[in-house]
């Protein structure tokens, strides 16, 4: 039972990126640093996490459990989620409105973010979007609505960053698409003082 879940979130992958993950985040993050210097920063691999489903919105106190279920049935067998692979011209799928090579890496705000989705062979799949939905029958209400992606922060930028610094890291993403498992095994139930997910204050426990 979670006394206040407020602070409490469902996230895959924290502590330790599968090995084509780990390597795809650290190339963004290098062609990132080269493309903006001093003004990125980096966040920890440790601490580079997609999140699945906020409790933020669920009753107090929370029992976890039937949520857990619910998730592990979802992910059984695992998925595959795909991050790049998406060129320029490839304007069947969408995410928010625009082409997913658009929405694969970009600066929103202050963050560079890398962006992916759970796909059957190579074809993008609505089951995130739709996974998070139902999770409203558990009291929980993703932040974003009906979100499909599969949303990483790799760093934080100062200022305002050059226009063409998301289009450069586009373009070598689309060369070739890197595909990610995801299971039950990957997820974790993380409490939280800093949204970054620092370790020191974080803790956390497989799901």
């Amino acid at each position: 039972m979670i006394d206040d879940p407020s602070r409490s979130t469902v996230v895959a992958w924290y502590e330790t990126l599968p090995c084509e993950l780990a390597l795809l985040v650290e190339f963004v993050q290098g062609r990132a640093g080269r493309l903006l210097g001093d003004t990125f920063t980096p966040r920890d691999p440790t601490q580079v996490h997609a999140t699945l489903i906020g409790l933020e919105s669920a009753p107090a106190p929370f029992d976890p459990a039937p949520l857990a279920a619910h998730l592990r049935e979802a992910l059984s067998p695992p998925w595959t989620i795909r991050f790049g692979g998406f060129a320029p011209g490839d304007r069947r799928w969408r995410s928010r409105g625009l082409p997913m090579h658009e929405r694969m890496v970009g600066v929103y705000g202050s963050k560079v973010v890398l962006i992916g989705w759970p796909v059957v062979g190579d074809e993008p799949q609505r089951i995130l979007a739709e996974l998070r939905l139902r999770c409203a029958e558990f009291g929980v209400i993703h932040s974003y609505g009906d979100d499909p992606d599969v949303y990483l922060v790799l760093g934080e930028v100062t200022g305002a960053p050059a226009a063409h610094v998301a289009p450069v890291i586009r373009h070598e993403l689309a060369a070739a698409p890197v595909y990610v498992p995801l299971s039950v095994a990957d997820l974790s139930l993380v409490t939280y003082d800093d949204t970054t997910l620092p370790r020191a204050s974080t803790t956390w426990c497989p799901l």
